[in-house]
C-alpha cells in the first residue's frame, strides 16, 4: 500500500494526486492546481509558451492553448479513486478493531469490570487496577446491558409522547381560552358602550400578554418534550447502528445521566391550571366598579340604536339583559359567563387539531 501511495502522489506537493491530474510528454503526472504554480514559478504565462518538467527538465511546449491543453490522466484518477476507497475501509476496519484492545496491555476487552462499569482485558484484572473488581464477560453484559437498554428507550420514547401530546393538547385549550375570552371581552364590551373602550384596550393587551406569556413557557415544555424525542433518536441509532459490544457499552454509560434524567423529571405541563387563561377574571375586571343596571336596562336598545360609531354587526352580537331586583351583579356575571362557556365548549373540539393562531389585540 506504501509503494501504490507513492506512485499516487504528486512529485511536488508530495501528497496523493488532486484531481484533475495532468500528464506531460515526459509522462510525469502532476496536480493541475501544483502545475499551475510550477508555470507562475517559471515565468510561463503565454498560451504559447513553454516550461521544463520540474522532475527530468524536459521542455513542454503549450501550444497555443495553455495549461488547459496537457493531457488529464484518466486512468491515474481512476486508480487513485479506488485506493482512497479501499483506504478508507482500511482505516474503518483497523479503528473497530482498535475500539475493542486495551490501550494499556494491548489485549483484547473480553471482561467488563462490574465495579468501575467499563470493558477491561485479562491482564487489567489478573494484575491491573480491577484485580479485585467484580467482572463478568463482555458478551454477557452486552446482551443484560442491551436488553437494559431497549427497555430504557421505549420507556424514553413513551415519556416523550406523552410530553408533547399533553403540551399540545394544553396549548389547544390555552388559545381556546384565550379566543373565547377576547370575544367574551368584545361583546360584554358592546354592551357596556363607550365608558369601558379604555379598559377594553387594557384588557386586551394583558390578554395577549398573559397568552404570550403562557405560550412561550408551553413552547418551552414542547422543546423539552423534542429533545427527549432527539434522546430517544439518539438512542434508537446507537441500539441499530453500534459497531460492536464494546462500543455499545461504552455508549451506553454516556446515555445514563441523560436517560435517568429524563425519566426521573416532572413537566411542567403536569399542572394545567397555571396554563390556562380565567375568563371569570378577566370579567371581574371588565365590569369592576360598575353599575349594571345604569348600562343594561330596558333603556338598552335604545341606547344602542343611538350610538352611530357602532356597526350593526357588533350591536347584532351584544346580547341584551334583563335584571330582577335581586343581586343584579351576581345574576349578570353567572348567566353571561354560562353563555360563553357554552359557547367554549362547542368551539373546543375545533381546537383540538388546529395549532395556536396569532391572538389578535
Amino acid at each position: 500500500m506504501e509503494t501504490l501511495r507513492q506512485t499516487l502522489s504528486c512529485p511536488v506537493c508530495l501528497e496523493l494526486f488532486t484531481p484533475p491530474v495532468l500528464v506531460l510528454s515526459c509522462a510525469h503526472n502532476f496536480c493541475k492546481q501544483c502545475l499551475e504554480k510550477i508555470l507562475q514559478h517559471q515565468n510561463c504565462h503565454h498560451i504559447n509558451g513553454f516550461f521544463h518538467c520540474p522532475l527530468c527538465r524536459k521542455v513542454i511546449y503549450l501550444r497555443g492553448r495553455g495549461i488547459v491543453g496537457l493531457l488529464r490522466n484518466s486512468l491515474v484518477e481512476s486508480i487513485l479513486e479506488k485506493f482512497k476507497y479501499e483506504l478508507e475501509k482500511i482505516c474503518t476496519q483497523e479503528k473497530r478493531q482498535s475500539s475493542q484492545i486495551c490501550e494499556e496491555h494491548g489485549e483484547n476487552m473480553n471482561l467488563m469490570c462490574l465495579t468501575d462499569d467499563e470493558p477491561i482485558c485479562a491482564i487489567c484484572k489478573l494484575f491491573g487496577k480491577h484485580e479485585d473488581h467484580n467482572v463478568a464477560k463482555v458478551s454477557e453484559a452486552y446482551n443484560a446491558r442491551k436488553k437494559a437498554f431497549i427497555k430504557k428507550l421505549h420507556l424514553v420514547h413513551k415519556k416523550s409522547e406523552e410530553a408533547r401530546k399533553e403540551t399540545e393538547k394544553l396549548t389547544n385549550e390555552l388559545t381556546a381560552d384565550a379566543t373565547d375570552t377576547k370575544v367574551m371581552i368584545d361583546t360584554v364590551g358592546m354592551g357596556l358602550l363607550k365608558g369601558i373602550w379604555y379598559r377594553m384596550a387594557e384588557l386586551q393587551s394583558k390578554l395577549h400578554h398573559d397568552y404570550s406569556t403562557k405560550l412561550e413557557k408551553l413552547q418551552v415544555i414542547s422543546n423539552e418534550a423534542k429533545a427527549s424525542g432527539q434522546l430517544y433518536q439518539q438512542m434508537e441509532t446507537l441500539l441499530e447502528q453500534h459497531e460492536n459490544s464494546v462500543q455499545f457499552l461504552q455508549e451506553d454509560k454516556k446515555f445514563k445521566e441523560k436517560i435517568e434524567k429524563v425519566l426521573e423529571g416532572k413537566g411542567s405541563y403536569q399542572d394545567p391550571p397555571k396554563h390556562k387563561i380565567s375568563m371569570q377574571q378577566y370579567f371581574e375586571e371588565l365590569i369592576r366598579g360598575i353599575n349594571i343596571k345604569d348600562y343594561l336596562s330596558t333603556a338598552c336598545e335604545e341606547m344602542l340604536s343611538s350610538t352611530t360609531d357602532i356597526s350593526d354587526t357588533r350591536q347584532s352580537e351584544c346580547p341584551a339583559f334583563v335584571f330582577s331586583d335581586e343581586s343584579p351583579d351576581h345574576h349578570f356575571c353567572k348567566e353571561v359567563l354560562q353563555q360563553f362557556e357554552k359557547s367554549s365548549d362547542i368551539k373546543q373540539d375545533n381546537f383540538e387539531n388546529a395549532g395556536p393562531p396569532a391572538l389578535q389585540h
